[in-house]
């Protein structure tokens, strides 16, 4: 992780940063704060990415049932 500062006042990992705010962030390169050490190619390096494969829901009617089918 590296240590940033924010430019100007904006959300980055879930928390409003105001401007001139230091703190450690490690995802990809981002115009609304400034890298004080080490730099951007160092960053995504070390940050990890997780892929969460989601469900894909089958589009369309729902099947008739005794509470759907209007009796």
């Amino acid at each position: 992780m590296s240590k940033v500062q924010a430019k100007i006042l904006c959300f980055v990992d879930n928390g409003l940063r105001q401007p001139g705010d230091i703190f450690e962030y490690s995802g990809p390169p981002n115009k609304n704060v400034e890298l004080l050490d080490g730099s951007w190619n160092n960053v995504i390096s070390e940050s990890t990415v997780t892929v969460i494969e989601a469900t894909k829901r089958k589009l369309g009617r729902p099947k008739m049932t005794k509470d759907t089918d209007g009796a």
